[in-house]
């Protein structure tokens, strides 16, 4: 299982990683996971924050292409999605 430090190393883009050292270095008492798919030219990054001394949880949603430096960004608590992944399941959605 590669560490959080090489997964780092899967991110082309250095904004979407500095976003997410920030996002890490703000949360010292959160333990962090993540994953980085790639559908060409698009590239996903999900990162799952957990933080059971504040009691929260949230996941953040990163896409970029390979076209430019722009890239989106999006946090949801992770109650809310299971609440989506539960209305996706019901409207028969892929």
């Amino acid at each position: 299982m590669l560490d959080l430090k090489e997964k780092m190393l899967q991110i082309s883009s250095p904004d979407v990683k500095q976003h997410i050292e920030g996002i890490m270095d703000a949360s010292p008492t959160s333990q962090f996971d993540f994953h980085v798919t790639t559908e060409f030219p698009n590239v996903y990054v999900y990162l799952i924050e957990d933080n059971s001394l504040e009691d929260y949880s949230s996941f953040h949603v990163f896409s970029y292409d390979y076209v430019g430096q722009d890239y989106s960004f999006h946090c949801f608590p992770v109650k809310q999605m299971h609440r989506m992944h539960e209305f996706i399941l019901k409207t028969n959605l892929d």
